[in-house]
């Protein structure tokens, strides 16, 4: 890893309200621990006439020999995308059986596509184009669920760790009401978990491999509750409690779900998800729920008082649920909210499709009255609180607050790491046309609402350079 000098314009949103803009600023990341050591204005707007050794001066002579990056008018910096929901054996489905309901999505397409996971080789294609997609795209840290086998499990943490993405992986659990061809024995689950655990605390991911540092984390996956008997879930809320790590599963994500649940645990907590899941030791601080598009107001607060956190997996909640997660009310209730792509119940593989489409779905969330015998005027008033600068900041500080890392990503912050995203908003080839006196604002707005992969010149996690357009 080499260190970096970044003369230009960084852009992030570290409330939910606003922008946050520095033009004419000077940036230097780490060579050593990949982290911001410094942030500050410069004197001058002509970047391109200050040699190497007058920002070298500027930056402090320990810095000499550091790659030097000037952005153009038209470039700036920002936090990567945290995506906190994301199947990576289904990255062979994407976009496909958009007209499938949950359960026959699971049994007919799903299923047979993660079962073929238990080939490595297979595997092994799958998940380095999966990780050098999202990285093109700007997504520098993901939660994923990977399938029920130990050794494709073991080889997607490697991949992540190879190529340079900060991750946090699940092996899939599930001992019941799933296919013969793609079972687990309880004892099998619960084994294959804890030596998945070990393996990846053993990986030379980060200083302290047990630590926020690392690069690559385990996480505890049951499936969902149908999935999973009650001698697994007590197992695994043992072993969460025995290794301190994270939980992921789905949660209250569609109705045919959700009486699915009832039907099954009936006496715990009237058959709710998340009522369940504490029950057996898996609600956390520590623990993330995937869509809870059918959450209760009270289930949220429990939630809350827990610690935990949830996905809101916009594309996929409308697309199998028909149903969306209330973003602000939760919000306001206490609750941490992160964006997941969902890959494949969402078709999306760029956090830009899950923030556009939290926008759109918050205007339809709430409609508003119209006094139809006057003028035609709002009677309660127009407000929009979920807009892109919202949307975009519960995709790079939202998430990072899901999955416990808000000391280290989400915002471009001295002490921080550098992951972060080098975005041009005036390529020759891009989706939508820019000015230069459009200037940071509109064309981060622009790249947000119209943009893709083409705009992310750059991606850097820890300070490493991930992926490149050149």
């Amino acid at each position: 890893m080499s260190g970096l000098i970044i003369l230009g314009t960084f852009v992030d949103t570290p409330t939910r309200d606003a922008i946050r803009i520095r033009e004419n600023h000077l940036c230097v990341v780490s060579a050593d621990t990949g982290k911001i050591v410094l942030l500050s204005p410069l004197l001058t707007a002509d970047w391109d006439a200050l040699a190497d050794d007058d920002v070298f001066k500027l930056a402090g002579t320990e810095f000499d020999g550091y790659r030097v990056m000037r952005l153009r008018k038209s470039q700036f910096v920002t936090p990567g995308f945290v995506d906190c929901h994301c199947h990576a054996p289904q990255y062979r489905q994407i976009g496909t059986a958009t007209d499938y309901t949950i359960f026959n999505w699971l049994n007919e397409i799903t299923f047979p596509n993660e079962a073929k996971c238990a080939d490595v080789d297979y595997a092994r294609n799958l998940y380095t184009k999966l990780v050098q997609r999202l990285l093109r795209n700007g997504t520098t840290c993901v939660q994923y669920f990977a399938t029920n086998h130990v050794p494709a499990s073991k080889l997607l943490a490697e991949i992540c760790e190879r190529m340079g993405q900060r991750a946090f992986v699940g092996k899939v659990c599930a001992d019941q009401n799933s296919p013969d061809y793609y079972i687990e024995t309880t004892q099998a689950s619960c084994e294959g978990t804890e030596e998945f655990i070990n393996y990846v605390h053993g990986m030379k991911s980060g200083r302290d491999a047990k630590g926020k540092d690392a690069l690559v984390h385990p996480v505890i996956t049951p499936r969902f509750v149908p999935t999973c008997s009650d001698a697994l879930l007590t197992k695994l809320g043992e072993l969460a409690k025995k290794y301190d790590v994270r939980v992921q599963s789905h949660a209250s994500e569609t109705v045919d779900q959700v009486l699915r649940v009832r039907e099954l645990h009936p006496d715990i907590g009237g058959g709710r998800d998340a009522a369940i899941f504490k029950h057996f030791g898996l609600l956390t601080d520590k623990t993330l729920f995937a869509h809870g598009t059918h959450l209760r107001d009270a289930e949220a607060d429990e939630l809350v008082r827990a610690g935990a956190s949830v996905s809101s997996c916009p594309i996929a909640n409308l697309m199998h649920s028909q149903a969306v997660l209330p973003v602000k009310r939760f919000h306001d209730r206490g609750l941490k909210i992160g964006l997941g792509t969902d890959i494949a119940g969402g078709y999306s593989a760029s956090m830009l499709g899950p923030i556009r489409n939290a926008v759109i779905q918050n205007r339809t969330e709430e409609f508003v009255e119209v006094d139809r015998e006057g003028e035609g005027w709002p009677t309660a008033g127009v407000k929009w609180p979920v807009d892109f600068k919202y949307a975009f900041h519960v995709a790079t500080v939202g998430g990072a607050e899901a999955l416990g890392i808000q000391d280290l990503v989400g915002t471009i912050d001295v002490g921080k790491a550098f992951d972060a995203l080098v975005v041009d908003a005036g390529c020759e080839d891009q989706a939508f046309d820019y000015w230069e006196e459009d200037g940071a604002r509109f064309g981060f707005e622009k790249w947000v609402n119209m943009g893709d992969d083409r705009n992310v010149v750059e991606t850097f996690v820890n300070g490493r350079l991930v992926a490149s357009r050149s």
